[in-house]
């Protein structure tokens, strides 16, 4: 398809290369091109520090970017940052050829490569496909921009309905802003559809996030697996199998799948993270070891790079080597995560448990204190993982009483999240906790779903106030819980739409708000909730 040559010039463009020389070609190939506006960045951190600047359409990024970030690690940032967008073009510029880079790359799914040599034609060729593809999306970028996924959903409609060339995309897209908005349902439509048609593997992978989603896990383990058996390098089953696994409470599956896919590609921290993790809840401490020296080999200069990984590395070091050894870890840990709070908080649970090994009752207690001091200043803000961690650590040193209170409560704050009730189920069988965990948990959810239901019943019969006493002494105990939250600001909202504004509740609403939108920035419910106590507000 052959664009007018203006249109590839009005674009704004961002060349990442370590050698100057290769900066140069590529910033003259584009000029050549009638291209006027290009940026260039010489690493990683460059090239980072110029997308928070500014929107880029054009991103030409080499793999290998010497000391520092390299290409996989910048495109994985600038996606989990949001730095560029839908509508963005991020093309991998490489001469590697080593599979573990290769596999690393290709998991973050650029846009196109380019490998070296390359000349001008085969650069505007490329780039004129790949902007054609993505010419139609800064509409849809805008609205997902707004966090508007019914709007964002609508326009990719309209757009489909004209049967564009890159119609394939917008279903593609269409279905992931659908399982990002829970619509779960039209999201298992849209897949349909396209396989209906021809079997494509990205709608495959699509439909059994749908039955996952839809807690239909012996269906999805089903797709994931047949996807696998395709396409071996096909890392994302993988992930979403081993998730499954997970939730059928069946660890040691969900291990050699993990285990599989870091064997293709190694360089993913995420998946590092999780194999380690989930090896330590089976008491695979060798498994665990190299996956989390794994995790912090090639973390280093990641965005997820997270001091859990370190803390875990350093404790199991402690156990299979010397205490000593696993407190050097701890300190490179404080190196690598200066006046970071959360850093702190793991790096004192870890040296307790350490410490506690070596026998240093007093350096053990001392730590202790240390993170719980910590624990109790995150307050709210404390992550459900401090909770799980400080379970595990208060096991260790021999208090399975305080374990089993910190899961309880983290059991109550998350009782809707499938994935974090699995992982406290194992964590609490690993531990020897709880002979029947699923029992334990279950009770728990019942309760809640009980008292959501009276709550929720009561606001519907008028009775508002008994309504709004309920669900605000919920949230006091459940502070984490983001469906209880959500129905405390929810009756307090018709509350005041009955009876008026008032200040004290206008706080109240805004508080409960806050806490779902650290925990779940794109809940749609919160959207809701946002957009009605804003335009009273506003009417006011």
């Amino acid at each position: 398809m052959k664009l007018k040559r203006s249109y590839l010039e009005d674009k704004a463009y961002l060349v990442v290369d370590d050698f100057g020389d290769m900066r140069s070609l590529i910033k003259n190939m584009l000029l050549s091109c009638g291209v006027s506006d290009i940026s260039v960045a010489v690493n990683g951190l460059q090239a980072i520090a110029s997308m928070e600047s500014r929107r880029f359409d054009v991103v030409l990024c080499d793999y290998n970017l010497g000391a520092g970030k390299d290409g996989q690690q910048v495109l994985e940032e600038a996606r989990h940052r949001g730095l560029i967008g839908l509508g963005t073009v991020f093309v991998m510029i490489t001469a590697e050829n080593a599979r573990e880079m290769v596999m690393g790359a290709v998991e973050y799914e650029p846009d196109s490569y380019l490998t070296k040599p390359f000349n001008k034609d085969l650069l505007r060729s490329r780039l004129e496909k790949l902007i054609a593809k993505k010419q139609n999306l800064l509409t849809v970028e805008q609205a997902m921009d707004r966090k508007d996924f019914t709007q964002a959903i609508h326009i990719i409609d309209e757009k489909i309905a004209g049967k564009p060339p890159n119609i394939s995309e917008l279903n593609k897209l269409k279905g992931e802003i659908c399982l990002q908005a829970g619509e779960i349902d039209l999201a298992a439509a849209v897949y349909e559809k396209v396989l209906a048609v021809r079997e494509m593997p990205w709608a495959r992978l699509g439909l059994g996030k749908t039955l996952f989603l839809s807690k239909r896990y012996s269906e999805a383990k089903e797709v994931f697996q047949g996807l696998i058996n395709d396409n071996e390098r096909y890392t994302a089953a993988y992930d979403w199998l081993a998730k499954t696994y997970k939730c059928l409470n069946q660890m040691q599956s969900a291990q050699e799948v993990l285990q599989k896919a870091t064997d293709l590609s190694p360089k993913v921290v995420v998946r590092q993270r999780a194999l380690g993790e989930i090896a330590l809840t089976n008491k695979d401490e060798r498994t665990a070891n190299a996956a989390f020296s794994s995790a912090v080999k090639f973390g280093r200069h990641s965005v997820y790079k997270h001091p859990s990984i370190y803390a875990n590395l350093a404790k199991v070091t402690a156990a299979s080597k010397t205490g000593g050894a696993g407190l050097k870890i701890i300190k490179e840990m404080e190196r690598e995560f200066s006046d970071n709070a959360e850093a702190s908080f793991y790096a004192a649970a870890a040296e307790s448990v350490i410490h506690e090994g070596m026998g240093n009752a007093e350096a053990s207690k001392k730590s202790l204190d240390r993170a719980l001091g910590l624990y109790d200043t995150l307050g709210q803000h404390a992550s459900t993982d401090y909770s799980i961690e400080l379970a595990k650590t208060y096991d260790k040193l021999g208090d399975p009483k305080k374990a089993i209170d910190l899961l309880h409560q983290a059991v109550r704050n998350n009782h809707s999240d499938e994935e974090l009730l699995s992982e406290v189920g194992a964590t609490m069988e690993s531990l020897g906790l709880q002979d029947d965990s699923a029992n334990f948990i279950a009770e728990i959810r019942k309760e809640i779903v009980r008292l959501n239901n009276k709550g929720v019943q009561l606001a519907k019969v008028g009775k508002l106030e008994e309504a709004i006493i309920l669900f605000e002494e919920a949230a006091e105990g459940m502070s984490g819980n983001k469906v209880v939250n959500l129905n405390a600001a929810r009756v307090l909202l018709m509350n005041m739409e009955k009876n008026g504004m008032a200040a004290g509740e206008m706080g109240k609403v805004r508080l409960y708000l806050d806490r779902v939108k650290r925990v779940d920035p794109d809940n749609q419910v919160l959207r809701k909730l946002q957009i009605k106590f804003q335009e009273m507000v506003s009417r006011v």
